[in-house]
């Protein structure tokens, strides 16, 4: 598909179709008419020139990422990168020279490229656009120095922001020693607190591994803390001796129900037997007296009440089964009730122990933390002690933008609002330090520490 702009006539001409009538005007009619014209041909050429100018203004270079558009060759439409050598490579027309280009050039080199390779009447419409602007560098006396993405518009504080901003040298930083005291302190009266729960909770599973009837007292050195925890232990393991006594109470009871149940079925059991054997013995008697046609009429009752008297049995002998079983269940519960109280305090006592030695740990960090933040300050201890310093001297940065083009690379001072342009280098370094507002100058030590960190990639 091919695009078509609408073209201004020369002034003061017509259409075919009203030349006629332009004949009829008077000539002072015709020329104003004409101006009128001019004067609109011109303010749309006015309109046209800054988007010119604009896609003039960046060049392109190795690395950047462009959107090309051919109308009516999809093969060429699509994103290419400019490579080490500037050139871009396209299908059917190969390797297009991109470097020191702008967007309008390289169009209409694609585009007449073409045209000459498949010998078309005229040049087809051709776009080209920045997908992605070829990178920035930053390094230097910044948090982050590495490679990022160009955004257009960009400034250095943009890219310092970028970059994480200005390297902040934690030994120089005051406020970063006192909230690190500060938070150090606080973790340390948390783990105090946690280490005398430990050692209460430690405290109860002994005693109730060990199947203690009462909660032992607590140490002569204990603190408040500790006493405290052990209050709450005690109350704990008071719960757990009643709860365990009422399990054991009710199994107990269960195993003399379940017995006395036992035998009330056994008893039961011997009476079905009798009257089994009764009726068996009377069931035979009548059998015999049936062979010589006598009582006939007492034999089906009788042998009625014989599988009746059977199935009772029968049935006893299943229940007392069944009441043997649960009886044996409880039985066995009763005597694991004590070795499950014995693991369930041997389990508890290892977590509690690896919860403590993960307190100590923790308690010994943070400890030679607080050393290190002592040992930075001039007090030599407490950050807000007398003598400490009150705050570092605080550098001014130099701003030095890289920039080459073409074969010539030149170094730019720029300050923090200095526009960036892509595969521009940001070198930021530090010059004499200043003293901040209401602190001493760190001098050149300060300096000399920022520059001895280690450089951080991306």
């Amino acid at each position: 598909m091919t695009m078509k702009f609408p073209r201004c006539r020369r002034p003061g001409a017509a259409p075919t179709g009203d030349r006629t009538q332009m004949t009829r005007l008077s000539p002072l009619a015709r020329l104003r008419i004409r101006g009128a014209a001019f004067v609109a041909c011109a303010a749309i050429a006015a309109l046209a020139a800054p988007a010119a100018g604009s896609a003039e203004e960046y060049r392109l270079g190795v690395q950047d990422r462009l959107r090309v558009h051919v109308a009516e060759w999809p093969a060429l439409s699509g994103e290419v990168v400019v490579g080490p050598t500037g050139d871009i490579t396209l299908p059917i027309i190969g390797r297009v020279p991109a470097a020191d280009l702008n967007t309008v050039q390289l169009a209409e080199a694609i585009a007449r490229r073409l045209q000459e390779k498949t010998r078309l009447p005229q040049a087809p419409d051709t776009a080209v656009d920045v997908a992605v602007y070829r990178p920035f560098y930053i390094l230097g006396n910044v948090q982050t120095p590495g490679e990022y993405p160009f955004r257009p518009g960009m400034r250095v504080l943009n890219a310092l922001s970028i970059a994480g901003g200005l390297y902040r040298n934690e030994r120089a930083m005051q406020w970063d020693i006192d909230r690190v005291t500060i938070s150090s302190r606080g973790e340390l009266a948390v783990l105090a607190v946690r280490r005398s729960d430990l050692k209460a909770e430690r405290i109860r599973l002994e005693a109730e591994l060990d199947d203690s009837q009462a909660f032992p007292p607590p140490p002569a050195d204990a603190d408040e803390a500790l006493k405290r925890a052990l209050a709450e232990q005690r109350r704990i393991f008071e719960a757990n001796l009643e709860r365990r006594k009422a399990e054991r109470a009710l199994m107990e009871s269960s195993v003399s129900a379940g017995t006395q149940e036992i035998a009330s079925i056994a008893k039961q059991i011997t009476d079905v037997g009798q009257k089994v054997a009764a009726t068996q013995t009377e069931l035979d008697q009548v059998r015999k007296l049936a062979k010589a046609d006598l009582a006939v009429h007492r034999l089906l009752p009788l042998e009625r009440a014989f599988a009746d008297a059977k199935r009772e049995q029968q049935d006893l002998e299943i229940t007392r089964l069944r009441s043997e079983q649960r009886l044996n269940d409880t039985k066995r519960a009763l005597a694991n009730l004590d070795e499950q109280r014995r693991n369930a305090a041997l389990a508890g006592i290892q977590r509690v122990n690896a919860q403590m030695r993960e307190a100590d740990e923790r308690t010994d960090a943070l400890a030679h933390l607080l050393d290190g933040a002592a040992s930075h300050t001039e007090g030599g201890g407490d950050p807000a002690a007398p003598g400490a310093q009150a705050s570092p001297a605080v550098p001014s940065q130099r701003y030095t933008i890289i920039r080459a083009a073409g074969d010539h690379v030149e170094e730019i001072d720029a300050s923090e609002t200095t526009r960036m342009l892509p595969g521009d280098v940001l070198k930021v370094s530090g010059e004499a330090p200043r003293a901040a507002k209401g602190g001493a100058t760190g001098g050149p030590a300060a300096v000399a520490d920022l520059s001895r960190r280690p450089e951080k990639g991306r």
